[in-house]
């Protein structure tokens, strides 16, 4: 937060003058050997900002540009420039970083050597124009991508607001669902415990069947004469014993489902906490975001004003 308000102070510095570009002259190393050279230094750019405007900045020349990898010169040929040569000029430029500066060295080749403001007075200083506009429109297009970048933070922390909107909705909506599963489980520990009520007096009453009926069975079983009559009296007895094990079964049965549903009622009560205090941490969020997306919309129209200023200037 604190290097946005540095970035908001220093945008104002920087909109509250437009400042000329200075054009100087040296002689300097190109591809044809050492020869005077005019050179713009440009502030706070790039030199992917300042040779793609190059480029298309050098097309006004009418001739026909060409990168030379190897040597990182530009050269326009069978160009012509008002006020400063007649078809068939040839221009050098070449771009350089320079610390914080990005630098353009320009050529010309005359009748007589090279363009100076010795020699060639009147052309020099169109050619001084020609770099002047030419550093505009590198300012202009550094900080349209400026712009476009603060723009695409802007967006960002719009984004990121309504997406914390968003959580917030789903925290409120967890509690709301958790607080249901409370109130059905509170619900269903009422009516389980009535089950399991039930399920004891059953499970008593068929094991009380089971001992009454057990003597008969054994008597039975011990008088029994054949297999079939043995097999008859087995058949009895595995039938209590199986109605025994049905009464438990149903009665383990509810003991599982108090346990499950105090268990829902824990972890529900688990989610309202955790997402109570996700509540608390996400407004405290958005209220920094709603401050953040309040001050990057102040470097937004800052960074506009700046453009306007340049367009106004050129």
């Amino acid at each position: 937060m604190k290097k946005k308000f540095q970035l908001v102070f220093i945008l104002l510095i920087s909109i509250i003058t437009i400042t000329v570009a200075q054009v100087s002259e040296e002689e300097k190393a190109m591809s044809q050997g050492i020869n005077n050279a005019l050179v713009v230094s440009i502030p706070n750019t790039t030199t992917k900002i300042a040779e793609r405007v190059w480029k298309d900045y050098a097309k006004q020349f009418n001739g026909k540009t060409k990168r030379n990898r190897k040597s990182e010169e530009w050269t326009t040929t069978g160009g012509k420039i008002s006020g400063i040569g007649t078809e068939g000029l040839t221009v050098y430029a070449q771009v350089q970083s320079n610390n914080e500066d990005v630098e353009l060295s320009m050529w010309v080749p005359m009748s007589d050597g090279y363009l100076s403001s010795t020699d060639y007075k009147e052309e020099y200083q169109e050619a001084e124009k020609l770099l002047d506009d030419y550093a505009l429109e590198v300012r202009i297009e550094t900080v349209k991508e400026e712009l476009k970048g603060e723009e695409k933070a802007l967006e960002k922390s719009e984004k990121d607001l309504k997406k914390l909107k968003k959580d917030n909705e789903g925290y409120h909506k967890d509690i709301k669902n958790a607080e249901k599963r409370i109130e059905d489980s509170e619900d269903g520990l009422i009516t389980n415990k009535e089950d399991q009520k039930e399920a004891i007096k059953n499970v008593r009453l068929a094991e009380d069947i089971f001992e009454t009926q057990k003597d008969t069975l054994e008597v039975l079983m011990d008088n029994a004469t054949t297999k079939q009559e043995k097999k008859s009296v087995k058949k009895m007895i595995r039938g209590e014993e199986k109605k025994v094990k049905s009464a438990k079964t149903v009665q383990k049965k509810a003991e599982r489902e108090e346990k499950k549903l105090k268990k829902t009622i824990e972890n529900a009560k688990k989610t309202i906490k955790e997402s109570e205090e996700k509540i608390v941490t996400n407004e405290s969020d958005q209220k920094a975001k709603v401050k953040e997306i309040e001050l990057q919309k102040t470097v937004v129209e800052k960074v506009e004003e700046k453009l306007k200023k340049l367009y106004d200037y050129k």
